[in-house]
């Protein structure tokens, strides 16, 4: 009996720190990705930007991909 207890223990015990790193690291993702949204779309308006500049129009003055 003491030998299913230890082992229902140690399982027990395992899940929670697996579950503690889980979340931790769950978390810190979260934050990490909040703090960087205004740079991401800021890079990204930029980019796009970029890309509206340097793509060649047709005769009408529209885009490849509105035609």
């Amino acid at each position: 009996m003491a030998v299913l207890t230890t082992v229902f223990a140690y399982k027990k015990v395992q899940f929670a720190i697996r579950m503690m790193i889980y979340v931790v690291v769950g978390v810190l993702v979260l934050v990490f990705r909040w703090r960087n949204r205004k740079k991401t779309r800021k890079r990204m308006d930029e980019r796009t930007e970029h890309m509206m500049k340097h793509t060649k129009k047709n005769a009408d003055g529209k885009y490849p991909w509105e035609e």
